[in-house]
C-alpha cells in the first residue's frame, strides 16, 4: 500500500467510525459494513453487504457443527470486501440466535432480597452485591450451572419508577464457538449480540429515519422458529410478543394483541424470513390492509449513500436486518 493510501486511511478513521455485523445462520454468512461520521446526529451509511452460502448442516439450531465450512465462508466473505485502509480497525460483532439465548427481567427488589445475606461480605459495591444474585437467577431460569453460562445484565428503571434487572444468558460454549471460529478466519470479535435485538435495532433505526418522532409502529422479525414482534412508540419499545405461543391461534391474532387498541399504527416493518408471513396467510400487503398502514420489508437500500457496488438483491433483502443491526451497535458506540 502506498504512503498516500495509508495516510488517507488513517485520516478517515479519525473522522469516521467503521463496523461490521456478521450474521451466521443455517443457509449462509451475511456481512454488513457500516460507517458513521464522528459528530452528533450523523447518519449511518452502509458501505458493503456480502453473502456466502453455507452447506446444509453446517449450522443447526445455532450450533456450529461444521466449523471448517464456516471458517471458509467467513474468509471468503471478508475476502470480497473492497480494499480500504480505513477499514483496518473494523469493530466486528456476531449474532447469537434466540434459540440459544435466555432473556428475563426480574424486579431489582427481588434480586436485592436474594443477595442480602451476602451483602455484608461483599461490601458496599452495588455490582458486587448484585452479581452473585444475578448469576443465581440466570442459573435458575436456564437450568444450566452458572460456570457454564455467559451472562450479561443491566439495571433499568420502568415508567412507574420501579427498577428491574434485565438478564441475557447463554451457554458459554455458544460464545466460545463464535469467538474461536471467527479467530480462525482472522476476524477478531468485539461483541456478540442476540439476533432478535440486532434485528429490532436495525428496523428501529429505519423507523427513526423514515417516520416522525411520535410514530407508533410494529417491528416483526421472522426466523425458522417463529415470529418476534415489538410495538415501538414515542417512549421506545412499549410491548413485545412471540409466536407460536399457546395463547394465540395465529400470527394475525398475536400481532393484533401486540398492537393493542390505544392508537392506530403508522407502519409495520418486517425483516428476516418474511416469506413465513405469506405461508401463515398474512403476506405484507394483507397485513398492511388489516392494520390500515404501510407494511414494508426491511431494506438496507435507504442507508446505502450511493454505494453502487452493493448488489441489488442484497440492498433489498430483508434477511440483512440482523447483520445491519449488529454493525449498527458497534458503530454507534
Amino acid at each position: 500500500m502506498s504512503k498516500e493510501k495509508a495516510l488517507r486511511g488513517k485520516m478517515l478513521t479519525v473522522t469516521r467510525r467503521y463496523a461490521a455485523g456478521i450474521d451466521v445462520d443455517e443457509d449462509g454468512v451475511r456481512l454488513a459494513i457500516v460507517s458513521r461520521r464522528l459528530r452528533a446526529n450523523a447518519s449511518v451509511c452502509i458501505e458493503h453487504l456480502g453473502l456466502v452460502p453455507l452447506p446444509s448442516g453446517a449450522v443447526i439450531d445455532g450450533e456450529f457443527v461444521d466449523r471448517a465450512a464456516i471458517v471458509s465462508a467467513l474468509r471468503e466473505t471478508f475476502g470480497r470486501v473492497p480494499p480500504n485502509g480505513a477499514w483496518r480497525a473494523l469493530r466486528c460483532a456476531m449474532g447469537l440466535p434466540a434459540s440459544a439465548t435466555l432473556t428475563t427481567q426480574v424486579p431489582l427488589a427481588r434480586v436485592l432480597d436474594a443477595s442480602s445475606s451476602t451483602a455484608a461480605e461483599i461490601g458496599d459495591d452495588p455490582r458486587g452485591v448484585l452479581e452473585p444474585a444475578v448469576l443465581a437467577e440466570a442459573e435458575r431460569a436456564s437450568g444450566i450451572e452458572r460456570g457454564a453460562l455467559a451472562v450479561d445484565w443491566s439495571v433499568q428503571t420502568r415508567e412507574d419508577g420501579q427498577a428491574q434487572v434485565s438478564i441475557a444468558a447463554t451457554a458459554r460454549r455458544h460464545v466460545e464457538a463464535r469467538v474461536e471460529t471467527a479467530a480462525e478466519a482472522g476476524v477478531a470479535l468485539s461483541a456478540i449480540d442476540g439476533e432478535p435485538a440486532a434485528a429490532l435495532r436495525a428496523m428501529r433505526h429505519t423507523g427513526s429515519v423514515e417516520l416522525h418522532d411520535d410514530a407508533r409502529y410494529l417491528v416483526c422479525w421472522l426466523e425458522s422458529a417463529g415470529l418476534h414482534g415489538w410495538l415501538v412508540g414515542p417512549r421506545g419499545v412499549e410491548n413485545e410478543g412471540r409466536y407460536p405461543a399457546p395463547e394465540y391461534r395465529s400470527i394475525a391474532e398475536a400481532l393484533h394483541d401486540l398492537a393493542g387498541e390505544d392508537a392506530p399504527l403508522d407502519c409495520i416493518y418486517a425483516g428476516g424470513r418474511i416469506e413465513l408471513l405469506a405461508h401463515a396467510g398474512v403476506p405484507l400487503p394483507v397485513l398492511g390492509k388489516t392494520f390500515g398502514c404501510p407494511a414494508l420489508p426491511f431494506e438496507a437500500a435507504p442507508h446505502g449513500n450511493g454505494a453502487s457496488e452493493i448488489e441489488a438483491p442484497h440492498r433489498h433483502s430483508p434477511r440483512f436486518a440482523v447483520a445491519f443491526g449488529l454493525a449498527l451497535r458497534e458503530v454507534m458506540q
